[in-house]
């Protein structure tokens, strides 16, 4: 059993460092921020949601 599960480990290593040969591909648009919570964050996060002023601040406001 032991051998059997090495050998499936073996394939999915194997299988994810592998390049993808099928040709779909899905282009993602994403943002990366700091770990943490701060106040810079939550305008940030306000702002790529195109937010209302009043809701960011209710966020804020939240916040602290």
């Amino acid at each position: 059993m032991s051998n059997e599960n090495h050998s499936e480990q073996e394939i999915i290593q194997s299988r994810i460092k592998s390049e993808y040969k099928w040709g779909f591909t899905t282009d993602i648009e994403m943002d990366t921020v700091p770990k943490g919570l701060n106040e810079d964050i939550v305008r940030l996060i306000s702002l790529k949601k195109n937010e209302p002023e009043w809701m960011l601040e209710w966020r804020l406001k939240a916040f602290r």
